[in-house]
């Protein structure tokens, strides 16, 4: 925990919350455009639609967003080879610890305040069904357990290369592949971890083409999906805080 206060003490002038509200209010500025015109049909599944909207939206912009601010949070430990003084004065794998925590505090804000939007809205807007905190719940966990996946696959690149143009590219590269491999089998998106998005989500869309008419529905959690995005975040968090202890500076 002393180190985790000391990265956020790092980071006071880093301005790394402006970086999250940014990326959010990008976010939801898009679902306030998408419900501007809006039916009697429109505000029944005005909840399950918002989560969906959402949910498409990450795979693009928290992949980017994270990669930033990862590449932000490593960067600074790159300048002045202040890796060779850190070890000296604190175990290794508590920096690599801190660090990940500091960007999952971070992109839990940042879910929240999606959820935040989304209620927001529904008491604008006036949606016409119950609030479906059972979705929330599911919908905070998922959407989180991909976003930590990415930051530390994000931040072992980070750590690793002083070029931080490296991760940069990595989580643009993510995101572009997590929306074209929505358009895939089930079995292509497990191979990109940013379709994890979409593939936890428990909001389904049926699309109408002859009535032009879009249903969304509500669809059981995927237990297997997750249980392989978590098994990979549990290896590649060994994998990657073992490679950084061993690290030679």
């Amino acid at each position: 925990m002393n180190m985790l206060r000391l990265e956020f003490y790092k980071a006071r002038r880093k301005h790394y919350w402006l970086i999250v509200a940014a990326m959010s209010g990008m976010q939801a500025l898009w679902l306030i455009w998408a419900f501007r015109r809006i039916d009697a049909r429109d505000l029944v599944q005005g909840y399950l639609e918002s989560l969906y909207q959402f949910t498409m939206l990450n795979s693009i912009v928290l992949p980017v967003m994270t990669a930033v601010l990862v590449s932000r949070l490593c960067d600074i430990e790159h300048k002045g080879s202040a890796l060779k003084v850190l070890f000296t004065m604190q175990p290794s794998g508590t920096l690599f610890d801190a660090k990940f925590l500091c960007a999952g505090i971070h992109l839990a804000a940042a879910v929240g305040f999606q959820i935040a939007v989304i209620l927001l809205m529904g008491h604008v807007k006036g949606f016409g069904s119950p609030t479906p905190t059972a979705d929330f719940v599911l919908y905070f966990g998922s959407q989180l357990l991909c976003s930590l996946f990415l930051a530390l696959f994000l931040q072992i690149l980070a750590l690793r290369h002083v070029n931080q143009f490296i991760p940069l590219a990595a989580g643009l590269i993510t995101g572009f592949l997590g929306l074209m491999a929505m358009f895939f089998p089930a079995w292509v998106m497990r191979l990109v971890p940013s379709a994890y998005y979409g593939l936890l989500s428990t909001v389904h869309m049926d699309w109408d083409r002859a009535a032009g008419i879009v249903t969304y529905y509500r669809a059981p959690f995927p237990v297997a999906d997750c249980a392989l995005l978590t098994t990979a975040l549990v290896i590649l968090y060994w994998f990657g805080r073992k490679s950084f202890v061993k690290r030679e500076v």
